[in-house]
């Protein structure tokens, strides 16, 4: 157990590390994330406030439809990254890392206009996420096949009774392969968590903490705010550019659209590792024996034999396959690896529903 954001968080289970991340790649796996937050908006300026506080399409979005988003500050930089989710064009819910739910919720209600209600439902709201190739079958003993295979990628069912829970039923996750984001009701989690895990054993379903977590969101190439993305640097440059709309007239979008034409000083690569010790965030990256930036973050990686991998921040841009030094300050070890291309491992999250069941 370990703190993380202010809950005591599992890290793993007593089955390990290594064997939930194995499940959820090849079964499936349970996440207790009931520390994110969970904001409820409602009114008819809701459409409009979101378009200007969140970087992606939000007028394109349809009713049942999810969509990932940066929430940024004045100067462009990364404030969170989130989760957008449209019940109807007058009622949503925005979902926010867990590192600072109060702060999120006091910037958007700072700009929230006299026709868009804001509550903060986090502290009511339970959020389970059932990930892996066998997270369908687990949930087919509650929905039938048809309701599972129109369930495209980033949509959502709103009530759907999951013994006796109404549950939020989302295409989503943090892992890469296909599965679920499941939210319902303070009063139902304990419930649905013994639910999933007792209907779940026979598909070979593990509880999973957050080493695994990080660990195959890593190989997803997906980032972690405070990591990868951050407050204090601008957002652009990395490989998760596609959550920002240019169109859209959201705030800090000048900044950054000034900033790519007057040249970008800060990226991010995914890279990997030469031998088998991993390198640290924090650590020096170095390039023809100049520091150029740091390490973000770093794991081993199981899908990949124990091969490290991770990302890197850096003053300048690279290609694919450039050689990178990796140093701990203070020491004089040095260890070599290259820049990659995301997700690291081949994904299922976008397969038709249909070759699960």
């Amino acid at each position: 157990m370990a703190d993380f954001a202010g809950w005591l968080m599992p890290l793993w289970y007593s089955t390990g590390q290594s064997r939930e991340h194995h499940a959820v790649r090849n079964a499936a796996g349970l996440f207790d994330i009931c520390h994110m937050g969970e904001f409820e908006a409602k009114g008819p300026g809701t459409l409009r406030f979101f378009s200007r506080m969140l970087t992606n399409n939000v007028e394109k979005m349809a009713d049942g439809q999810a969509m990932y988003h940066f929430m940024l500050n004045e100067q462009g930089g990364v404030i969170d990254d989130c989760i957008l989710y449209r019940f109807d064009e007058k009622n949503w819910m925005l979902v926010v890392n867990a590192g600072d739910i109060e702060g999120d919720f006091n910037w958007l209600q700072s700009h929230a206009t006299s026709d868009v209600e804001l509550k903060n439902i986090s502290s009511g709201t339970v959020k389970l996420d059932l990930q892996g190739p066998k997270a369908p079958k687990i949930l087919s003993r509650w929905m039938d096949a048809e309701s599972l295979k129109e369930l495209k990628f980033f949509r959502f069912l709103p009530n759907v009774p999951i013994g006796s829970a109404p549950v939020l039923v989302s295409r989503t996750g943090y892992t890469g392969e296909v599965g679920f984001e499941l939210y319902t009701d303070l009063s139902n989690g304990k419930e649905l968590w013994d639910l999933l895990m007792r209907e779940g054993e026979k598909e070979g379903l593990l509880p999973c903490g957050l080493g695994a977590r990080d660990t195959l969101r890593t190989e997803a190439g997906l980032p972690l705010c405070g990591h990868e993305l951050r407050a204090d640097k601008i957002a652009v440059g990395h490989p998760w550019e596609f959550a920002i709309d240019f169109e859209s007239d959201f705030l800090g979008r000048d900044i950054l659209l000034s900033r790519k034409e007057q040249g970008i000083d800060y990226f991010v690569y995914p890279f990997i590792m030469e031998g088998k010790r991993k390198a640290m965030p924090g650590w020096e990256v170095l390039r023809q024996d100049r520091i150029v930036g740091t390490v973000l973050s770093g794991v081993i990686s199981p899908t990949l034999e124990n091969r490290p991998i991770g990302f890197v921040g850096v003053n300048q841009e690279l290609e694919t396959e450039t050689g990178l030094v990796f140093r701990q300050p203070g020491k004089d070890l040095l260890m070599k690896g290259k820049t990659t291309v995301t997700p690291f491992v081949p994904l299922t999250s976008r397969k038709k529903m249909e070759r699960f069941l």
